[in-house]
């Protein structure tokens, strides 16, 4: 591209990763035939589908923008695999294991699960402990896979109040209950993403939701259906801040998950000073979605991010910083200690990824302290991306911010785990 001819242009991001794997886990567990319209098929995805091929559920790609799953429902599912010890290899996925633990210990179904070598550093103990607390017998080592499953829950229900906030508890105890047929009442303080209670009356399961409560009644049975995934808002977060800080840039994206628990990103840039438009709302399977054009910025100003926030926007936190160390001020990123716990510690390797392209950014225990404007150049070595992949997408953003919009393209494999397209993208928006 020319120089300073910004990025510009119109995409649709990677579908949303944590609706796709819970739509094809709840249409696993339906009877009948679901339809799900430009689900994200990538790296992670694909191991939610191959668990339930395992199950003897159908999956079927039409093209890629549709994905059919036929399967005789949860109770016939618990007679085709009962007798049968099944093994699983999660590879990266730590979406599909904590889901797949859950939905796995209430249908009562024995089952070792393994991962790849970061998935077996993720903590597992969080969804672990409390099944236990459920009558399962579950082995796992100090906490982390491998994993062995030996007895499903005994328990007459579940009611549980989270003590952290993650939405895969969350959900993979709706799952526990779902399988054994009991009832299920969880106390949400945080207000993780809610993807799941969204999505499940489209299945006909009746969902009672009053103030932090969650309440999913026994004897609930799953129908096939049709839904839509929209973009994902994580990924959208990228372009969201490149288009902001390279220089003459427009960029429109479309059908976008603007879903409350999720559009944090889009809340801390704008109160920054990000010029962000929205339009075209619109909703399917109780999720809205719209269009979002996002312009060059005149001028960011620091902010800070506390734990009111941080769960609507954890993953998003990388990217963000990025655009904090082009704002004028200091920023903090507080209550963010989730992020030692993902693909990498993402505390130490953004703070290495963005020092090392000449940013001021200083770890702390649970976040960061970042000044800014810092002026940024594309260093001479390699950083590592830590086969994390919103760490390798971090690395091609500031790139592009460094460069005032251009890029080598690297191409990267850790993005596939999300965003198989990126570059495809990339390529488009640089007119490379």
């Amino acid at each position: 591209m020319t120089e300073n001819q910004g990025l510009v242009g119109e995409i649709q991001v990677a579908s949303d990763k944590s609706m796709t794997h819970r739509a094809i886990i709840l249409a696993a567990m339906a009877r009948g035939k679901t339809i799900i319209n430009n689900p994200l098929i990538a790296a992670d995805t694909k191991q939610t589908i191959r668990a339930v091929q395992q199950l003897g559920i159908s999956v079927t790609h039409e093209q890629s923008s549709v994905m059919i799953i036929v399967s005789p429902g949860i109770v016939a599912i618990k007679k085709m695999v009962s007798g049968n010890s099944l093994t699983f290899d999660f590879g990266n996925s730590g979406t599909t294991t904590r889901l797949m633990i859950g939905l796995l210990a209430g249908i009562g179904q024995s089952a070792v699960i393994t991962g790849d070598d970061s998935l077996s550093k993720r903590p597992m103990d969080r969804v672990v402990t409390l099944l236990e607390k459920y009558g399962a017998k579950i082995e796992t080592h100090e906490g982390k896979l491998p994993l062995t499953i030996k007895q499903g829950i005994t328990g007459k229900e579940i009611r549980e109040d989270l003590q952290i906030p993650s939405a895969q508890v969350k959900t993979s105890l709706m799952l526990v209950g779902l399988g054994a047929n009991i009832p299920v009442i969880i106390y949400d303080k945080f207000g993780t993403r809610n993807h799941t209670e969204n999505m499940l009356p489209t299945f006909g399961v009746n969902v009672n939701q009053q103030a932090s409560m969650i309440y999913i009644p026994e004897n609930q049975s799953l129908h096939g259906a049709k839904l839509t995934i929209p973009g994902d808002a994580s990924s959208a977060a990228f372009w969201l801040v490149a288009g902001t800080l390279v220089s003459n840039s427009q960029i429109t994206l479309r059908n976008i998950s603007i879903n409350p628990t999720r559009s944090g990103a889009l809340q801390v840039l704008q109160r920054m000073g990000a010029d962000i438009l929205i339009s075209n709302q619109t909703k399917d399977a109780g999720e809205a979605f719209a269009d979002i054009v996002i312009k060059t910025a005149k001028q960011l100003n620091a902010t800070d991010i506390n734990e009111r926030e941080m769960p609507a926007l954890i993953d998003e936190v990388p990217i963000i910083a990025l655009a904090m160390s082009q704002a004028n001020g200091i920023s903090h990123v507080t209550h963010a200690e989730e992020l030692r716990v993902k693909e990498s510690n993402r505390i130490m390797s953004v703070t290495e990824t963005l020092n090392s392209f000449g940013a001021k950014i200083r770890a702390n225990q649970d976040g960061f302290t970042i000044s800014g404007p810092a002026s940024l150049k594309v260093p001479v070595k390699k950083v590592s991306d830590h086969d994390d992949h919103r760490i390798a997408m971090l690395q091609e953003i500031t790139t592009l911010v460094a460069s005032d919009g251009t890029t080598d393209f690297k191409k990267m494999d850790s993005v596939k785990i999300s965003y198989p397209q990126f570059y495809e993208d990339l390529k488009e928006l640089t007119h490379a």
